[in-house]
């Protein structure tokens, strides 16, 4: 599902130049969404940017890439090499070869230390690609998994595309285990455990609408100032 309110236009490298001392403010707010496949993640994120849309808060899904990209002076089309799951061997291995870009390994630190910096600058919601691990240890930080039955999040995906249940199913299964190996590889972590969250949502049961009210609830009450 596609994130219709990501900031693309060099936001990044402004909240960069924030110069404020640490010590005069308190840690700023930020939020982390980790979603299974059509739990809303996306839906969620947008709703929680139009309900904090005065306070400033903009959206980072794909996008990330793009900023590490541009803050690295890297071209745009290395971001195929980075979907949110590992990128076979074979294909980092031509793509370092030929020069288009640096290792995987690296690559991916700083995409890493690219959400730190945005979660540190504040006032952003981070979707996907383990963004609550990326960010670990950062106060001011509000970690949210969505999670949902298989069969309601496959009814979803079929309904808006088109497409049998089955085939829904295993689109869903194969988004999943893509984001499991991701977090298994770049973080050595388990991205179902509900450990690493603040709050673990079912949306089969929690409508995405009192979601985002329970998120911004908590965040305020851990961030009364700041958020």
């Amino acid at each position: 599902m596609n994130i219709p309110l990501e900031r693309t236009d060099g936001y990044f490298e402004a909240q960069m130049r924030d110069s404020r001392p640490p010590w005069i403010k308190a840690p700023p707010p930020f939020i982390t969404i980790s979603r299974e496949s059509c739990a809303g993640g996306s839906a969620l994120a947008q709703l929680l940017q139009q309900k904090l849309a005065g306070d400033g808060w903009t959206t980072f899904g794909g996008n990330v890439i793009s900023q590490m990209l541009a803050a690295n002076h890297l071209p745009e089309q290395i971001a195929r090499f980075l979907p949110e799951d590992s990128v076979p061997e074979v294909n980092a291995t031509i793509g370092e070869m030929v020069g288009l870009h640096p290792s995987l390994w690296e690559l991916m630190q700083k995409a890493n230390q690219t959400m730190r910096q945005l979660a540190k600058n504040g006032q952003v919601i981070l979707v996907g690609r383990g963004a609550n691990f990326a960010t670990a240890g950062l106060a001011g930080g509000i970690h949210v998994r969505l999670i949902a039955p298989a069969d309601h999040r496959a009814r979803y995906y079929a309904q808006r595309f088109n497409v049998p249940e089955a085939a829904a199913l295993a689109h869903n299964a194969k988004c999943d285990a893509a984001r499991r190996r991701y977090v298994k590889t770049h973080f050595n972590a388990d991205v179902a455990d509900p450990a690493t969250y603040d709050l673990v949502i079912n949306t089969a049961h929690v409508p995405l609408t009192e979601a985002a009210d329970m998120v911004i609830a908590h965040l305020r009450a851990q961030t009364p100032v700041a958020a």
